[in-house]
């Protein structure tokens, strides 16, 4: 796969593996993961092609994941133990930690790894019964809408809107993807945004989504798209999550989110302030200013304004990761989609967001009006409450383009179809296609 951000390994194919794998042939200990690979299979007592569970050709305890044995033999490597750290403070995060929490060696683990193999999703009822509610609850909002307040109608318009600067500015850009840096006043206007939103805690909401990047279309990617449409956009919201999804919750970095005041005071108090600001706020403000009923109110400000916002940003879970062209990596299934960047606030140029993630644009094209988000960054930097703002060059998207795109990113290029032929004879044909056509002959 074709990747510039940091993906999972599960295992290694680099010169580290190599080097593990020398030195585990060179102990007493090395293990086999099927009797087609052990030297002494019968005392194995193993069957043709039956994979070892708990125990190696030597009786030693072992993982499952015969991958893991390589990694953990490899980092004896003093080599290979500097390269790692090196990588590690690119990444923000420390690599040794990263593998090790996953290679404890006990019999939990191996239990643990068993179950992993037999998962099966089980429904959280009460958080389904949440969603029902919200949905059906919406239903009944918009019927109520077409006899409310005109006043009313526009509140949800703009509850919805900044609610969702909230999110993408906020939750994602920010506190997700560090992307820019953001003054005290600017992050404490962003957690009250994000707040109204209900979208759960930032500092829950950044941990799942760094994992969605980090092992984006795995069992550990909290709303893996290869599970299909329905799970990515709303069933990984009451559905058991994958016991791999736990494991990489200990491991990926937070460390700046938990020297953020603002998102752990958030996250300290997020029951009172969900029950303030996302669904006491928006109620009573039309029943106060504007004499709209309590009742409609909150099935129109609470119900439907939560379940469009929600909704809204289930597209970029579902919808942007299955229709649209990838122009940066046709490897990945992140796709862009304009309509997600319409409804998402910018949000749909997701193939171009998941190949450079700390781009604070989230896109390489388009206008203010398909990324109104980058326009909210931008006006704030200009007055002084947003800085650092990091991008791409268009040489290193270009690069990117021509390496691994699916070649849409040039068809409206001038030069789009300057080595196009029309068949045998054109003179354009390259001179190594005409030498091996000559050889054909």
């Amino acid at each position: 796969m074709c990747l510039s951000t940091p993906t999972t390994a599960t295992d290694t194919s680099n010169g580290d593996t190599k080097s593990g794998t020398a030195t585990a042939a060179a102990t007493a200990t090395t293990s086999c993961s099927s009797s087609s690979q052990c030297p002494n299979a019968a005392a194995c007592n193993l069957k043709p092609n039956q994979t070892p569970t708990q125990f190696d050709c030597n009786g030693n305890e072992k993982s499952l994941d015969s991958s893991i044995i390589h990694r953990k033999t490899a980092t004896k490597d003093t080599a290979t133990t500097n390269d790692n750290s090196n990588t590690s403070s690119s990444l923000g995060y420390s690599e040794e930690n990263a593998v090790y929490k996953e290679i404890q060696k006990s019999a939990k683990d191996s239990k643990d790894a068993i179950a992993t193999e037999e998962y099966k999703p089980k429904i959280r009822w009460p958080d389904l019964g949440a969603q029902l509610f919200l949905h059906s609850g919406a239903v009944y909002g918009l019927y109520l809408l077409f006899s409310a307040k005109l006043y009313t109608f526009a509140w949800l318009i703009i509850t919805i809107w900044i609610s969702g600067i909230g999110i993408t500015a906020g939750a994602h850009r920010l506190w997700s993807h560090k992307s820019y840096n953001a003054s005290l006043p600017l992050r404490i206007v962003l957690m009250f945004l994000f707040t109204i939103a209900g979208q759960r805690d930032a500092y829950t909401w950044a941990l799942d989504h760094r994992i969605h990047h980090k092992f984006s279309e795995t069992e550990a990617d909290p709303h893996n798209a290869k599970r299909g449409f329905w799970f990515s956009h709303v069933g990984w919201l009451f559905l058991t999550p994958h016991p791999k999804v736990a494991e990489k919750r200990k491991v990926i970095d937070m460390s700046d989110l938990e020297n953020d005041k603002v998102v752990m005071f958030q996250k300290k108090w997020y029951i009172p302030l969900f029950a303030v600001i996302s669904i006491g706020m928006p109620v009573l403000t039309p029943w106060y200013f504007w004499g709209e009923t309590l009742w409609k109110s909150f099935w129109i400000c609470f119900t439907l304004r939560f379940t469009l916002t929600l909704n809204a940003a289930f597209f970029v879970n579902s919808v942007a990761h299955m229709f649209g062209s990838k122009p940066y990596d046709k490897n990945i299934s992140p796709t862009e989609s304009p309509f997600v960047a319409f409804v998402a606030l910018g949000e749909g140029w997701h193939n171009y967001h998941h190949v450079f993630p700390w781009d604070y644009k989230t896109g390489e094209f388009g206008s203010y009006r398909l990324n109104i988000t980058t326009g909210f960054i931008d006006l704030c930097a200009k007055y002084g409450l947003a800085s650092g703002r990091k991008s791409v060059s268009p040489d290193m998207v270009k690069r990117r383009a021509q390496k691994c795109g699916d070649g849409s990113r040039f068809l409206t290029d001038e030069f789009a179809h300057k080595d196009a032929v029309w068949g045998f004879g054109d003179k354009d044909i390259p001179k190594d296609d005409l030498q091996e056509l000559a050889k054909m002959k």
